[in-house]
Order: structure tokens, then sequence, then C-alpha cells
């Protein structure tokens, strides 16, 4: 190797070497943070019911518009900090672990943004720990970040500018209203277990462009009002409600109800029905039910105005369903049919 060859290689060495070094502080300069949905779920983090309304500074750096930052006591890394999006109550909750009581009262968060409805710091222990309750006017999807400024940053944006399909999907019952129930069983359970396992499924592929929103993702009670504004507010594309029965009279089997008088051009109810009642059954193994108008009473398939779809999952009483709907590896065929069923239905409405 020549002079020159060594010179040449040790320029691209220090080139790769700038370059590594920098791409290490920028990837350092701001962490992203998860954001868990909490769908009326929440942690349960202390006991302590002290409560002040936050400062706001609306005078935000440039370049830092439309953008909510809270600041940190320096104590404070990203292991210390739970985000819950707690979008059917339009709600964003920060749980800070802090070793600095009191720091709220002096450090202001900062924001131009004119969606807070209120801002509140809940003390949750004497040592410095508290939850950031940030209520807005909407719901919105929350984007965050961990800057090495101590700062957190989110930025939020309306699920239609951020996502190409919407789907809710809620698991019927919760709280109070156990829905139908035997000694071994709970249709109320059986609902969420399939709406978590649906969850996992689409943990897999974050990437689809798809988002999912859940009424509920613990046992609470959700009214009706509820479920029908998070239709609306997130836009959704498709609705999907999960329940069983408990009829002496029915047999097993999946069934799907639709809309039989609110008519859709293209990709309508009936469509919709049928597809995830084949993908649900090809998953799962369990017997046909068949696809059925649903009646009149039905309201929150009857009050939908797009496709939208009941899905019964089984027969507390049956004999087959009874056995399918206490094992776990049925209710996660169920929510992988699901799943593939709502794939193939964003295509379908393409």
């Amino acid at each position: 190797m020549t002079n020159q060859d060594m010179k040449k290689m040790a320029v691209k060495a220090s080139v790769f070497a700038v370059l590594a070094i920098g791409l290490m502080v920028h990837r350092s300069a701001t962490k992203h943070i998860m954001i868990t949905d909490a769908a009326g779920a929440h942690e349960d983090r202390g006991s302590a019911d002290d409560s002040y309304s936050l400062l706001i500074d609306k005078n935000v750096p440039a370049g830092k518009e439309n953008t909510l930052i809270i600041p940190l006591s320096k104590s404070v890394s990203s292991d210390d900090i739970v985000l819950e999006d707690r979008y059917i109550d339009n709600e964003l909750l920060i749980y800070i672990d802090s070793r600095e009581e009191g720091f709220y009262l002096d450090n202001p968060v900062r924001t131009d943004l004119d969606i807070l409805k209120k801002a509140v710091c809940i003390k949750e222990n004497d040592t410095g720990s508290v939850c950031l309750d940030f209520t807005l006017d909407g719901l919105y999807v929350n984007e965050s970040s961990l800057t090495d400024a101590s700062t957190i940053e989110v930025r939020f944006s309306r699920p239609k500018d951020k996502y190409d399909y919407i789907a809710v999907v809620d698991p019927a019952c919760g709280g109070s209203d156990t829905g139908y129930f035997t000694e071994e069983l709970s249709e109320k359970d059986i609902n969420l277990d399939v709406a978590m396992a649906l969850r996992e499924e689409t943990a897999r592929t974050p990437e689809s462009g798809i988002r999912i929103y859940y009424t509920r993702l613990g046992d609470m009670d959700v009214s009706p009002e509820q479920r029908q504004k998070l239709i609306r507010d997130s836009g959704a594309d498709l609705y999907v409600e999960l329940t069983c029965n408990m009829a002496p009279d029915r047999t097993d089997g999946i069934t799907s109800y639709y809309n039989d008088r609110f008519f859709i051009r293209g990709f309508n109810n009936a469509d919709f029905a049928n597809l995830v009642e084949k993908s649900c059954l090809l998953a799962s193994g369990a017997d046909a039910g068949g696809v059925k108008a649903a009646d009149p009473e039905d309201d929150m398939i009857m009050s939908c105005t797009i496709p939208a779809v009941r899905l019964d999952m089984g027969n507390l009483q049956g004999s087959g369903d009874k056995r399918r709907l206490a094992e776990d590896d049925y209710k996660k065929k169920m929510a992988e049919g699901l799943y593939q069923a709502l794939l193939q239905a964003f295509e379908e409405m393409e």
C-alpha cells in the first residue's frame, strides 16, 4: 500500500468516525417515549389526593410551535416516566417518578396550543412523584419524545391526519355490566380477552398504517354514548362489536350481525359482516352461525353510518362453544381472524 493509499484510507476512516458520532449524538438527543393506550384503564401509582393547576407559559421557543413542552427535574430519566393515552376520555396522563417535591409549582409547562381544556398536577406520594393530567378538546394522536434538555415534547394530530385507515373495536359489556355469564364463563371477560389478543396481534405490524381504537382495555363501565363518540371522533372507517350469547335454543357457532337499514355504496354492511364471519371461521375452526340482519333494538350497530358488524363469538351454554370460549388459544385465533378480516376490508375499501 502506497503512502497516498494510506492517506485516502485515513481520510475515509475519519469521515466515517465523524458521521458515526454525529448519528449517535442525534439519536441520544431525542428519545421516543412509548405512550400506552389506556382506553379507560389507568395506572394505580399512588393514593395522595393533592392537586393543583399547572402553570402554563405560552411563550414557546422558535421551532416548537404547536408542541407541549413539559420540564423535568434533572433526576428524572426515561425509566421514571409512564404515559397513558386515555383517549376514551380525551385525556393524556403522564406519570413521573421524581424526587423533587413541588417541582411543578415553580416550573411551568410551555405551549401555544389552544386544545388544552385542563392541565392539572396530581400529587402521587410524598416523595415528589406526580401525575400530570391533560384534558384535551377532542381525540388526538400523541407523539412524544424525551430531549437532552430535560423536557418531554408532545405533538398532537388528528387520527385521520396520521393513519390511512381506522377501526373501532368494542368489547361489549364491562364493569358493572357482566353480560351473560355462567359459573365458569363471563361474557365481559371473553370479549375483553379477544380485544387484548387483537391488540397483541396488531402490535406485530405497527407500520401497517392502520389504527385500532378500543372502547375499553380493562374491566370498566363504558356508556353507549362514549362508545358512539369514539366512533365519531376517531373518524373510524369500520366498527366491530364483540359479544357472546347464552340462548338455550341457540346452537354453537359464530354469527355476524349487520345493519340492514343503512345502505352503504360499494363495500357495505353485509359485505363486511360476511368477510368477518368467513375469516374468523377459517382461523378458529368454530361452527358457522351465519350472517344475519341485526335486530332494530341493537343500538350500537343500528346507529352506525360506516360498515359495522356485531361479531357473536359463541354460545356460553353451547356444547362446543362452552369449551372453546374458555380456551386462550381459541380467543387468540378469533383475534387473528378478525385482524385478517380488517386488513382485507381496508383493501376492499381502497
